[in-house]
């Protein structure tokens, strides 16, 4: 796999975590022009065509996921519960992740604490979603969803955590306030892209199936997980593009330093064999359920450049470990002071 980075890349120590976590086809009902704009219905594809659009400014961690691809993989299952995770939906609901999602990009942000928000595209039955709601059968926690209204739109949560219906083909998920920011941009009528360009740039690699970008650089970066990790522990920016070529799945990488002492110090940490395991801690504790697989890592000037090629067995753990990820994502958010 080649993956080319032209620009620099600041990171996203431990948020990255939760961000791949973060990440719609068959025939479904619903309405198409649901989508509100500056408060005026329009066609739903001005919403359906960019879901990075939706996303609030000031993301810290951008994921993107081409779920069409990853649920044609062999590892389709475990893809499908890193979905329901985001989106708590059912068979109720006329919804099954691996045929009713195509994309999802997301993004973890430090407005009022941690908070999500992530952009589900696909197909999704609004009426059928709407009855599951009112008749209680969609349980996030132990507790049925809860609906209130704002800037147009229905939003249902329980325990600060839930999902709304945009379109018929795009759904959002995360945290009230995530999901609120969000929305803000269509009341407003702000349906433009506010994410870094070295982000964008990321998210539309050639032949990568998922990416994440994050910046801890930032002011408001703030971290949401209590991951130890320690060669991000003075990263500035994140780059990571993956596909599902042999041998099972591929990354490349670039992590940034505010200095080349930091990025030859992180390199040597990398190097250790101890430390080389903890490389899938970028995305969550993956502890020995694998063998580990080898780095190719080169350091330039204040970046340190990394690709890694895993096998089935190890790819099947990192799912699962993905999934748990998602989870422990939705959860920070619905826990965080507002």
């Amino acid at each position: 796999m080649s993956f080319s980075f032209r620009s620099r890349a600041k990171s996203a120590r431990t948020l990255l975590v939760c961000a791949l976590a973060l990440a719609p086809s068959a025939g479904c009902s619903g309405t198409t022009d649901y989508g509100l704009i500056g408060g005026e219905k329009v066609d739903a594809s001005q919403v359906d065509r960019d879901p990075l659009a939706l996303l609030p400014r000031g993301v810290l961690v951008l994921g993107s996921i081409d779920a069409a691809a990853m649920f044609q993989s062999k590892w389709g299952p475990e893809a499908s519960q890193i979905v329901t995770n985001l989106l708590p939906l059912g068979p109720e609901s006329n919804f099954v992740p691996t045929r009713d999602v195509t994309r999802v990009v997301s993004g973890i942000y430090a407005m009022q604490g941690a908070d999500f928000c992530a952009v589900v595209q696909g197909n999704f039955d609004i009426p059928a979603i709407q009855r599951a709601v009112d008749a209680r059968a969609i349980i996030i926690d132990g507790a049925p969803l809860v609906k209130t209204r704002y800037a147009g739109n229905d939003l249902y949560t329980s325990n600060n955590f839930g999902f709304a219906l945009v379109t018929a083909h795009t759904v959002l998920s995360g945290n009230e306030t995530g999901m609120r920011r969000a929305l803000d941009r269509l009341r407003f009528g702000k349906l433009e892209r506010a994410v870094p360009a070295w982000m964008l740039d990321l998210a539309d690699t050639k032949g990568a199936t998922m990416a994440i970008a994050g910046d801890l650089g930032a002011p408001n970066a703030v971290d949401v997980t209590s991951a130890k990790v320690p060669f991000l522990g003075s990263v500035h920016q994140v780059r990571v593009v993956g596909n599902f070529l042999p041998p099972g799945m591929n990354f490349a990488g670039t992590l940034s330093y505010a200095d080349a002492a930091g990025a030859t110090s992180a390199a040597q940490t990398l190097q250790h064999a101890q430390q080389v395991a903890t490389i899938a801690s970028m995305f969550t504790s993956i502890g020995w359920g694998a063998a580990i697989p080898t780095l190719e890592i080169a350091v330039h000037d204040s970046d340190v450049a990394f690709t890694v090629k895993v096998d089935d067995n190890f790819v099947r753990v990192l799912l699962k470990h993905f999934g748990d990820a998602a989870r422990a994502a939705t959860t920070t958010t619905r826990t965080a002071p507002r």
